[in-house]
Order: structure tokens, then C-alpha cells, then sequence
């Protein structure tokens, strides 16, 4: 019975469906028997002796059974001809076993309180795809693009990268790409979960999905839409949806030995009492559809929770991982920090001048999405400093960059050993000779120290910085924000190896540096806004606002999850065992089972509802 509806997506297509009109029109019937006279309306029609024997009030339950029966033996019949046993086949049992027996009006009601039941827990769980069908419905089917200076309509599914895009106020932008011309606000609440839209000028980088609430833009594409980061985050929350978590994968191992139990002791129950209506009464009862619902509900609810708020997981296993960890690592610049270092000073050597570093410096920070990089190349900027093109550039993990500027070989090496306590030093060689120093600060978020505190009131003991920077650089961000274990000139190697060592470590990180801790950790997880390619290819969930705060809160929602459905697996057992038994002695009968049935399933969807309000922390407090 379980996903028979899943193509239901919105209350307003639930109500205009193939399925609901079956059961109007199946319960109508059954109605009309009720009401009907015990008279045989065909006795005058002798081309049709079959119904003969069929009074008007059987003529109407087996219509009625014919409608929302039939599509339930067909999927037992289907589930036996592949080889594949569900639950289908206990119910499909019970409504034949009734028929045969004469009970018409018990196989009539049995179809529509099954299959009103599996319609509704679709009702109820459909809250928790919201996220999910907000993301697939927010990007338009058409845009305007601007060809040769003359505006033509075009669909999004077929622009390119490099086509100039125009985006008017209140339309969504349909591609990831640059503003070429104008500014807006743009809302991205979508995307990152924040409320207020933000501005977004000339050179800036807007992504798809997102809502131009107020200017006139044209943009260029970087990419075309099924390679956008909408279209990336629809895809993960997809996958998510669909893997299994361990409890999920406990549940359907179990879930296959259901069927040719639950029809073993209804053989049983028939031949012990010899009453049909007791053994189909255990048919009925014994169906595991919430049992099998345990896990799925929840791992969807969990994860469109977690959309909400700009968190997107990749599968319900990493969001599950989270609940067992016990000790969380965070990389530094631009995780911890605000990754918005200041240039505070710069040191020359043999008479260089500061122009002369930040020349060389800054040609082979070209392209580098590091926020070192960019500080270097926007304090070049500010100085005026001529602009030279570096060749043969090479990243170094975990060092610096390297390359090749007028024939000269130029290194950018970080972390090396600083004079100035708590401030990043990069030090710039030429030919293997230092030239100068530069010397950065970067400020911890304002939100770390807070964060902090609400992984310590989960009860995790292990907490620290892992970084590639200089002790003095480290140790004065862990000391301003509440860390107690910090660890300084960390190689990637080193990362990883630590991470390793932990076994139940969460790695957050954002740089190409952080890849190999990503996937060595428990769980990997990923600043969205400024992380590198590697790096969110490699986490396992990616936060796309950059709000370190939301750590505490994952946890949060992972052991709520894993709460949800051992609680889940609890109730559905309890009720199964027990309508089993009260079915077995008859004091339950196909109808009063069959709602008991249903009371269950639709317990456990509401149940894992209630993880859709999971609320984040605020103030210092759990909200």
C-alpha cells in the first residue's frame, strides 16, 4: 500500500486525483447497500442468471470492491509475478478470503479503509516534501535573453553559458551567473534559508532560484540550468530522500519476513478456531505498513527541515552519522573566521617595496577563490599596483600557491612562522629568496562562541580548530571563542590522519585543503557560499548561508530523527503484536483491524511530522 500515491505532490492535486474520486465513488456504493432493500433487482432478467443470486445490496459491495480492491490484488498479483513480496498480498488475501465467504459488505469496507488509509498517511507525509516542491517549481520554464541587442523569449532549459540574461523586478533568475549591468535586491531565502533579500550590484554572482525583488538586471551566464546550483540542490535533495538510513535498512530486512508470517499464523488461526473472519482479521491487522513507514517519513522530514533552513544533505545516512558523533573539528579562515582577512601590515626585505610584493604576490593569487587571495588582490587594487599575468601556477595543499611571473618563480607560502602574535603570516619568495612578509587578521564570526556552548550542552566532549596557520594565528581565534583543543601548521595529510584517528568526528571545512578530513570524517560538512569545487563535491552536507550556527542545530535535528524513528518502530510493533492477538481471539473484527491498521500508520507520518518544527538555537538557548 506504501507509495501508491507518491505522484500526489499538493493538497489541491490530492483532491483532483484518479484516487480520491475511487474512494468517493467506492464509499458511495457501499452507502447505497446499506440503505438498499434485501431484494434481487435482476430476478426479472433471465439473459442474466448470474446475478440471480445477488441481491441489490451485494450488487453494490462487490462495485464498490471492484473499485478499491482490484488495485491492490493487482499490485500482490504484479509483486508475485516479479518475485517481490509486499504487503499487498496479506490484504489482497483477506478481500478475496471475504468474498468467498459471502462477507461482501466486510471486503467492500476492508478495500476503502485500506486504501483511504494509505491515501491519507500520503496527505499528511506530503508536508514534509514542501521544500522539495518549492525547489523543483521556483525556476521558470522561460527567460529573456538579449541576442545581438534584441530581447527574445527563450527556454531556460536551453540557455547556454554566456548568454546574456534579463531579469526584471519580482522574476526569478534562472541560471547561475554574473551581473553584467544593474542592481536589486535579490531574495535568496530559498537557497540559504535567510529572510532578507540582499543586495547584488555589477560583478556580483547571483545564483538560480533566487528572486530579483526590486531592479533591473542582465546577467551572464556561467552555466546552463541542470548545471546550476538549484538544479545541484534539487538533485541532493532527491538522493536524500531516496537512501536509506541503518534504521530504514533494519526496517525493510525485517519488513520481507512480515508477509509469509503474518499468512502463517493466520493458516494457523483458521485451523485452530475454525472461524475464516478471525484468520482474515490477522491478514488484515498484520500488514506492516508502518513499520515500513518508520524510517522514510522521518529521513524526508529531516532533510526538508534542514532545507529550510539552507542545510542541503546528500543522504539521510550522513544526517543519521551526525547523532553518533562525538567529537566535532572545524577548520579555520572561513569557517571559524569570517574568511574576510585584513592586510595589517607588510614586511620588505633587501629594500623591495611593498608595491613590488604585492605585484607578485597578487599574480599568482589570480583566480584563487582562497580569502587570502582575495585580500592580496584587493589590496593591490586599492594601491594601484600593476596588474601582471603569472604563468605555470600550481596549488600547493595545505602551503600556498606557486608560479611563474616574468620569467621570475614566485611563492606565496602561508602560515609561515609570524613575528606578530595571533595574525596570519604569508610570506613571498622569488627564486627561493624571501622578499617580504605579509602580515593578515581575519575575525572569528561573531556566532562561533555561542556555538560552541550548545555543542558542549549536547553532552560532545571533543571540539577544536585544525588549521594550516601559525600557532599564534590559531591559538588566539581558539581562545576567543571557547575552543580548548586547537591544532596549528596541519598539512591536509595531517588533517585527514587526525580525523582517522577520532572515528566518530564531524569535519566542517570549506577549501580544497579540507577535502581529504571531508571524506575521511564521519560526516563531512561544507560552507556553501564561498567553498571550493572540491570541497562540496566531497561533504557529505553543505551549508548554503555559511551559518556555522546551524552545527548545533544538526545535531539537534539528526538525533531527533533517530528519536523519531525508534519511537516510530515501538508503536508500529506494539499495535501489530497487539490487533494480532486481538484478532486471533476475536475481538477484533476485518473492519474494526482494518481501522486499527490505519490508526497506526497514520500515527507514525504524524509523528514523524512533528520533526518539521525542529527549531533552531537563538540566544545562547535551546529554542
Amino acid at each position: 500500500m506504501i507509495g501508491r500515491f507518491s505522484d500526489t505532490s499538493v493538497y489541491r492535486e490530492i483532491f483532483k486525483s484518479k484516487t480520491f474520486f475511487k474512494i468517493t465513488i467506492g464509499g458511495f456504493f457501499i452507502l447505497a447497500a446499506l440503505y438498499s432493500e434485501d431484494a434481487n433487482i435482476f430476478s426479472t432478467i433471465n439473459f442474466l442468471p448470474l446475478f440471480n443470486k445477488f441481491s441489490a445490496k451485494d450488487i453494490f459491495l462487490l462495485v464498490s470492491v471492484s473499485i478499491n480492491g482490484l488495485p491492490v490484488i493487482y499490485e500482490a498479483v504484479t509483486g508475485l509475478i516479479n518475485r517481490e513480496v509486499n504487503v499487498d498480498e496479506l490484504v489482497s488475501i483477506a478481500i478475496i478470503a471475504c468474498i468467498i465467504n459471502g462477507n461482501y459488505l466486510e471486503s467492500a469496507v476492508v478495500s476503502l479503509i485500506m486504501v483511504t488509509g494509505a491515501f491519507i498517511e500520503e496527505f499528511i507525509s506530503d508536508n514534509a516534501r514542501g521544500a522539495i516542491r518549492s525547489l523543483v517549481k521556483i525556476n521558470p520554464e522561460k527567460a529573456l535573453v538579449e541576442i545581438n541587442g534584441k530581447t527574445i523569449e527563450k527556454k531556460t532549459k536551453n540557455i547556454q553559458k554566456g548568454d546574456i540574461i534579463i531579469a526584471k523586478a519580482g522574476e526569478i533568475i534562472p541560471v547561475d551567473g554574473e551581473i553584467e549591468e544593474g542592481s536589486a535586491s535579490v531574495d535568496e531565502s530559498l537557497l540559504t534559508g535567510e529572510s532578507f533579500p540582499v543586495f547584488k550590484k555589477e560583478k556580483n554572482k547571483v545564483s538560480a532560484g533566487t528572486l530579483n525583488t526590486d531592479g533591473y538586471l542582465k546577467i551572464k551566464a556561467a552555466k546552463g540550468q541542470k548545471d546550476s546550483t538549484l538544479a545541484k540542490i534539487i538533485e541532493l535533495v532527491h538522493n536524500a530522500e531516496n537512501s536509506n538510513i541503518k534504521g530504514t535498512k533494519l526496517v525493510d530486512k525485517y519488513a520481507g519476513y512480515f508477509t509469509p508470517v503474518i499468512l502463517s499464523i493466520a493458516i494457523l488461526t483458521y485451523i485452530f478456531t475454525k472461524d475464516i473472519t478471525r484468520a482474515v482479521t490477522v491478514l488484515v491487522v498484520g500488514c506492516p505498513c508502518s513499520f515500513i513507514l518508520t524510517g522514510p517519513v522521518a529521513t524526508v522530514a529531516a532533510v526538508a527541515r534542514a532545507a529550510k533552513s539552507g542545510i542541503m544533505i546528500k543522504g539521510g545516512i550522513y544526517l543519521e552519522n551526525i547523532s553518533k558523533a562525538d567529537s566535532f573539528y572545524f577548520d579555520k579562515t572561513g569557517t571559524i573566521t569570517c574568511g574576510k582577512p585584513v592586510i595589517t601590515s607588510i614586511n620588505t626585505f633587501n629594500n623591495k617595496s611593498e608595491e613590488e610584493i604585492l605585484k607578485f604576490a597578487s599574480a599568482v593569487e589570480q583566480g584563487s577563490t582562497h580569502p587570502i587571495a582575495e585580500s592580496i588582490i584587493d589590496k593591490s587594487k586599492e594601491l594601484e599596483v600593476k596588474d601582471i599575468r603569472a604563468e605555470k601556477i600550481r596549488n600547493i595543499p595545505g602551503s600556498g600557491v606557486v608560479g611563474e611571473v616574468e620569467g621570475e618563480k614566485v611563492e606565496v607560502v602561508c602560515g609561515a612562522p609570524g613575528t606578530i602574535s595571533g595574525e596570519t603570516n604569508v610570506l613571498i619568495k622569488i627564486n627561493d629568496n624571501p622578499w617580504g612578509e605579509i602580515f593578515l587578521f581575519d575575525k572569528p564570526r561573531p556566532e562561533v562562541k555561542d556555538m560552541v556552548k550548545n555543542l558542549l550542552s549536547f553532552g560532545i566532549k571533543n571540539i577544536g580548530i585544525i588549521s594550516g596557520d601559525s600557532e599564534g594565528a590559531v591559538k588566539k581565534v581558539a581562545e576567543e571563542t571557547g575552543f580548548k583543543e586547537f591544532y596549528y601548521r596541519f598539512t591536509p595529510s595531517d588533517k585527514m590522519n587526525l580525523i582517522n584517528e577520532k572515528e566518530n568526528a564531524v569535519f566542517i571545512g570549506d577549501g580544497i585543503n579540507d577535502a581529504p578530513a571531508l571524506k575521511a570524517a564521519l560526516t563531512g560538512i561544507s560552507m556553501g557560499t564561498k567553498a571550493s569545487e572540491t570541497a562540496l563535491e566531497t561533504a557529505d552536507i553543505v551549508l548554503m548561508n555559511d551559518k556555522i550556527s546551524l552545527i548545533p542545530f544538526l545535531l539537534k535535528l539528526s538525533r531527533k530523527m533517530t528519536g523519531t524513528i525508534k519511537t516510530n518502530i515501538a508503536i508500529s510493533l506494539g499495535i501489530n503484536l497487539a490487533a494480532i492477538v486481538l484478532g486471533i481471539t476475536g475481538v477484533l473484527k476485518p473492519i474494526s483491524g482494518a481501522l486499527i491498521h490505519n490508526f497506526g500508520s497514520i500515527l507514525v507520518v504524524l509523528i514523524s511530522s512533528s520533526i518539521l518544527f525542529t527549531k533552531e538555537f537563538k540566544n545562547r538557548e535551546k529554542s
